[in-house]
């Protein structure tokens, strides 16, 4: 991809301390004859994030955000009909300054080839492969280019969806039981989404009562609201909440009564949930997360044998709780 189109600035973002970095880049760029403008952030990554989009609106080419303190630059460039995020490269590196150069030179190269385009002249050859080879050795390690819709919020996925298992307890009713399912989050608003859940049991849990103990299992289904917020480039913490339902079956296999039938029963609950959730990105598209769920229940799963007089046991009883951990994929 060669953005050739348009003849604004590079933008460069950087802290006071990122000054070294900062200014080898734009001495390389202005040595291609590439204008460039300085501007200084600090403050957390959305507000970076909101730096990097103002730029590229106001017309700039492309937007490098600097960070020589992690051993980082991370290059955005615009699309030059949308004035958005078109392609971004991250590139990293120990952050020790004997590295300064070789990440300044493998930055300017990547925004002289997406700019420029390729070289004409043949100098590439031996030359740049040496040099190739002494950032491999170097230590900098390129991601692989992101593409991104020009419509979408850089901060959520389009998609995504989770593979969890955990454990599910209700105080007063069903013990502690272990399941695992999926859950499909879409984003509405860059930092809004939609989320539909649903799980298998793995393990039955204990119902027990006066004259009755027997063992059931739980299948889940529900959905509701999340919103997202990053905390940096590879965390991001969750808040959500909405309605489950639970339908409870009971195997009958356990009785006190001597006239107990043996036979089991199904019940059925409704519950309002409330949820956190905290993301590490591994890979732009594969995360590990963990989630804890807790709520009320509205309507009680209730579990009996088939004889009339017998007492009814509550298998989802007032409130529940779920711990859950897994990993989930994403699509942009």
């Amino acid at each position: 991809m060669a953005a050739s189109g348009g003849s604004g600035p590079v933008v460069l973002l950087g802290a006071a301390e990122d000054e070294p970095l900062t200014g080898r880049i734009a001495a390389e760029l202005r040595a291609l004859g590439i204008p460039i403008e300085f501007r200084v952030i600090a403050g957390e990554e959305p507000g970076i994030d909101l730096e990097v989009e103002s730029a590229l609106r106001d017309g700039a080419r492309a937007a490098v955000r600097i960070d020589a303190q992690a051993g980082r630059t991370e290059v955005s460039i615009a699309d030059p009909s949308s004035h958005r995020v078109a392609l971004k490269q991250v590139l990293e590196g120990p952050p020790t300054s004997a590295l300064v150069p070789v990440l300044a030179l493998r930055t300017v190269e990547f925004v002289r080839a997406t700019l420029l385009g390729p070289r004409s002249d043949g100098a590439q050859g031996e030359g740049e492969a040496a040099r190739d080879a002494a950032v491999g050795d170097a230590g900098i390690a390129a991601s692989p280019t992101a593409k991104f819709n020009a419509s979408q919020a850089p901060a959520m996925s389009r998609l995504r969806l989770a593979l969890n298992s955990g454990a599910i307890f209700t105080p007063g009713g069903l013990s502690t039981a272990f399941t695992f399912g999926l859950t499909a989050r879409f984003r509405l608003l860059p930092r809004v989404g939609l989320e539909v859940m649903g799980f298998a049991p793995l393990s039955q849990g204990h119902v027990a009562g006066d004259q009755l103990t027997t063992d059931a299992s739980t299948w889940i289904a529900g959905g509701g609201f999340f919103w997202r917020q990053p905390t940096s480039m590879s965390t991001a913490i969750e808040l959500g909440g909405g309605a489950i339902g639970a339908w409870v079956q009971s195997n009958g296999n356990v009785g006190t009564r001597t006239d107990f039938s043996g036979q089991g029963s199904s019940a059925g609950a409704a519950a309002g949930y409330a949820r956190v959730g905290g993301e590490l990105a591994l890979a732009r598209n594969l995360a590990l997360r963990v989630d804890l769920l807790g709520g009320i229940v509205f309507k009680r799963a209730v579990v009996t044998d088939d004889i009339s007089t017998s007492p009814r046991v509550p298998a989802w009883n007032r409130t529940f709780a779920a711990a859950l951990a897994g990993v989930e994929a994403r699509w942009f």
